[in-house]
């Protein structure tokens, strides 16, 4: 995590907690090396943190991810950000009108995927978590938990998602630094 390490060492001495909660998420505690990096990933792209992409791609290269983990993050990632803000909407407007309409909304990639449909869902549940999209957290849970993984699973994707959001706040504070 040479990259990622780097990074964080940029951080202003007020985000020492987020210094630590992103090395603690990283290293993986109930998700396997993939899912840890899928996440990451996924999440790095939805937030669309240049300086976070660049040393999350070059860590995950690093450790040996496959081209199909980074593949299916960088789809999920992609996807959900149409997603997100389309059922997101229908969830904010409440409104059988809205919700008994077809999304007409191509989403084949979430079937056709280069790793398991389980390990697709999981790095949906970053950028969903991100976006604040309680309808596409349900459905994106339902199906993990549905494929064999845990709430523990579910809750890992959240913390690493929120922390690596933090850690691009503590890095947008840097500029406005006399």
């Amino acid at each position: 995590m040479e990259n990622i390490n780097q990074l964080l060492s940029t951080l202003p001495t007020e985000a020492k907690d987020l210094r630590i909660n992103a090395k603690k998420v990283l290293e993986g505690e109930s998700l396997n090396q993939a899912q840890t990096w899928g996440v990451a990933l996924a999440s790095a792209y939805y937030i669309r943190d240049e300086a976070l992409i660049t040393a999350l791609n070059a860590d995950a290269n690093a450790a040996g991810l496959s081209a199909e983990t980074i593949e299916d993050a960088r789809a999920a990632a992609s996807l959900m950000g149409m997603n997100t803000i389309y059922y997101r909407f229908r969830h904010l407007m409440r409104s059988e009108n809205y919700n008994q309409r077809p999304a007409n909304l191509r989403m084949m990639r979430m079937k056709q995927v280069a790793t398991t449909e389980t390990d697709f869902e999981l790095f949906s549940i970053g950028p969903a978590a991100l976006a604040g999209c309680e309808m596409c957290l349900r459905a994106h849970e339902a199906a993990v938990i549905k494929g064999g993984l845990t709430h523990d699973n579910v809750h890992d994707a959240v913390r690493i998602s929120s922390v690596l959001n933090g850690v691009v706040v503590a890095l947008a504070t840097l500029i406005a630094r006399d």
